[in-house]
């Protein structure tokens, strides 16, 4: 799927990139609800990180902008995400966000859906077929095709091979992860922890939901070294910590692999490069950019299917939800 993200990366974007270059935006606002807020936090964080700090950027739930809670600053770029294109409150935003004076942008994997009839531009990927309730393949599929648009916005040089290395590698992250975790009997455990900072926190908060939904778990998500101001107490031999590791503070965050370890709880580490933990998954993305954030989620969400296959439970339609929210 990430592949054909890929073929048609130019085809899809190219209307929408010529009016954001043109219109010189310095404000980039990403909004959704559900899986899809934690898809803006993580694409909030790209525009910052790939902008070099030059393009503000805020991740805001559907409500908040519909319920007023949040302004929208005119002038500016609003991109509203939803897979069904139907999410009422996302609707709802992008109608505020037009009537404020920003730029509204959808993403969906719906053609002809209402978010794209109501936003300025729309980015469509309607290829990506997903009939389950649980977002999986679109979350990554359309957490891709902006990240992508991020480097071709602001560090366009990247692009070609960004484009080309995603594809290749998520295939590869998804069979060692399928791998390690039938080793560590990822879908054994009774509580959950997934931990991380920046990207990696987001795609640690799409994690938790996904496991959570999914499987009717005990999950928490926090940023790493706040698990010892509290919730470590939660910790036995019963829990699995997953810790999305960060560059920046990675032998912090092993210190706290430690803990848990003596605590008697399980430890899977996640990160890009090498790791010194007896368990761990490679995404072998070989820059620094955080631009495999997403893929980390795919790693999460197949710990909530296999936890969801050792219960028993269907993954495809959890309890008390639908495919699309409507209010």
């Amino acid at each position: 799927m990430l592949a054909e993200v890929s073929k048609n990366y130019e085809d899809i974007v190219r209307s929408t990139r010529k009016i954001i270059q043109k219109a010189n935006i310095s404000q980039i606002d990403f909004v959704g609800c559900g899986s899809s807020y934690y898809l803006s936090m993580g694409l909030s964080m790209q525009v910052r990180r790939m902008s070099g700090g030059k393009v503000k950027s805020r991740f805001l739930s559907g409500s908040e902008v519909m319920l007023g809670l949040a302004d929208v600053v005119p002038g500016s770029v609003v991109v509203g995400i939803s897979r069904s294109g139907e999410s009422s409150e996302t609707l709802a935003a992008i109608e505020a966000a037009n009537t404020g004076g920003a730029l509204t942008v959808a993403v969906t994997c719906s053609e002809e859906s209402s978010i794209s009839r109501f936003a300025s531009f729309s980015l469509e990927i309607g290829f990506v077929q997903e009939e389950a309730i649980v977002m999986t393949k679109s979350f990554t599929s359309m957490s891709f095709l902006v990240s992508a648009l991020c480097r071709d916005l602001f560090s366009h040089e990247v692009l070609d091979r960004y484009l080309e290395v995603i594809p290749s590698i998520s295939q590869e992250i998804i069979a060692e992860a399928d791998s390690e975790l039938e080793l560590i009997r990822a879908g054994t455990f009774s509580h959950y922890a997934f931990l991380g900072y920046d990207e990696y926190f987001a795609a640690c908060m799409e994690g938790a939901i996904k496991v959570a939904e999914i499987s009717l778990s005990d999950v928490d998500c926090y940023q790493t070294l706040e698990f010892r101001h509290g919730p470590k107490s939660k910790i036995d031999q019963q829990s699995l910590a997953v810790v999305s590791t960060n560059p920046k503070a990675y032998d912090q965050e092993l210190r706290v692999a430690h803990d848990i370890s003596k605590l008697g709880g399980s430890v899977l580490l996640v990160h890009s490069g090498s790791s010194r933990n007896e368990h761990s998954i490679s995404t072998g993305y070989p820059h620094k950019d955080f631009g495999d954030w997403f893929l980390r989620a795919m790693i999460f969400q197949l710990i909530g299917i296999k936890r969801a296959s050792v219960k028993g439970v269907d993954p495809d339609s959890p309890n008390n939800l639908t495919r699309v929210v409507e209010i």
